[in-house]
């Protein structure tokens, strides 16, 4: 089976697609990741073929608009989201002639899409292949096209945007954690839902030889996610650790991600900064984890094993992980108005001091543990029946 992954153009937006990508290489299927910018270099890192949806662009171009908007002044969330769905809309378009060429050419036999990328059904439909929904973590319902993509999908390769459900959805997350996600759409009995591992999968990257045990100190990582460029709203967090961390008896490891940390001032000696090491190698010598609420951090601490503090600082799905991650009871969510040194330590002292956090990060990695292979799952999706008959115009 050819099965063609494709996602926006972002590193955390990639990463959940790598493990069925190599799981399904390793069953003995062919794999190709057709997308743009940072999704492109993640997948060519990661040892897997790639070509370029748009390279006569810059897919990352709605990015950058979105955000000089957000740096020219406050933006109210519900318009954030406005923005950040146009943005996604607008490289959807950008990307769909590229994605149906590509498919075409290729051969595809199933597009594998993430739930951003409005226009991964529309390619394949266009080519006759099976449209794959693959999840990022929890559910939330995918973007819908937009009137602009729906009628060039008419207009240019027949295709009815009536129906653009897939044909399947992997969901990767465990049955414990959809229960309480308030995002969760509802359930579709026409798309068959395909359990699946997450990875998850950091990148690869150097490990410091400090970071393969325990220190003297538990371990309190402080993340500001992947994306430097957004994280200005998350200094605010890094400051508060390192004022209301000092009397735990911690040792804090800030993960910048790239990002600069000159406000912060020097650091003391209980404290290091680093600018990239992967979670998946960081996590299982820490004792708890405080970040922003991104889906891949959040995974990484669940299949770890590690409690964890949310400090939604962005927007989209930072709010309702932290709710499911209280709700699990795997951790707490601390509102950005409620942040001090005083409210981190507070958060930070419960999960080091409360077992049942750490009790019911374990259990949840046992769940992530239990479910199928991305191999076996990749295995499932060629023998899916089509639900639309195969198109043949050019």
């Amino acid at each position: 089976m050819r099965l063609l992954f494709t996602t926006t153009p972002g590193f955390s937006h990639t990463t959940p697609l790598l493990p069925l990508a190599h799981g399904a290489r390793l069953a003995g299927h062919r794999v190709l990741v057709v997308a743009g910018g940072p999704a492109l270099r993640a997948a060519a890192d990661s040892g897997l073929p790639t070509v370029d949806a748009v390279p006569h662009d810059d897919v990352t171009r709605p990015y950058a608009a979105l955000a000089a908007a957000a740096a020219e002044r406050d933006i109210p969330p519900d318009e954030t989201m406005r923005l950040v769905f146009g943005a996604f809309g607008e490289i959807s378009a950008m990307m769909l002639e590229g994605l149906v060429a590509a498919a075409r050419r290729w051969g595809a036999d199933a597009i594998v899409y993430t739930p951003m990328l409005s226009s991964g059904p529309i390619a394949a439909r266009a080519v006759g292949a099976r449209a794959v929904l693959h999840g990022m973590g929890l559910r939330h319902p995918a973007f819908p096209a937009t009137p602009a993509l729906i009628e060039a999908a008419g207009r240019r390769y027949g295709v009815d945007a009536a129906d653009l459900r897939p044909d399947a959805e992997l969901v990767l997350a465990p049955a414990s954690l959809e229960r309480v996600n308030p995002a969760a759409p509802p359930p579709d009995a026409a798309v068959p839902t395909l359990p699946t591992r997450p990875g998850p999968d950091n990148g690869g990257g150097r490990v410091p030889g400090w970071a393969l045990s325990r220190g003297r100190r538990p371990r309190v990582v402080v993340t500001l996610g992947s994306v430097p460029s957004h994280t200005d709203g998350r200094q605010d967090v890094m400051a508060a650790a390192l004022t209301g961390l000092a009397d735990l008896g911690v040792e804090a490891v800030l993960t910048t991600g790239g990002a600069a940390l000159d406000t912060l001032g020097p650091l003391p000696p209980w404290a290091r900064a680093v600018g990239f090491v992967p979670l998946t190698s960081l996590l299982p010598s820490c004792d708890a984890v405080v970040h922003h609420g991104g889906m891949g951090t959040m995974f990484s601490a669940l299949a770890a094993g590690v409690p964890q503090v949310i400090v939604p600082t962005t927007s989209g799905d930072a709010l309702s992980n932290a709710e499911v991650v209280e709700k699990r009871g795997t951790g707490l969510g601390l509102m950005p108005a409620a942040l001090s040194p005083a409210s981190l330590a507070a958060a930070v002292g419960e999960l080091l001091d409360e077992p049942r956090h750490r009790a019911a990060s374990r259990e949840v990695a046992a769940e992530l543990t239990a479910m199928p292979h991305p191999g076996t799952v990749a295995d499932l999706l060629a023998a899916l029946p089509f639900r639309h008959r195969i198109r043949t115009a050019t």
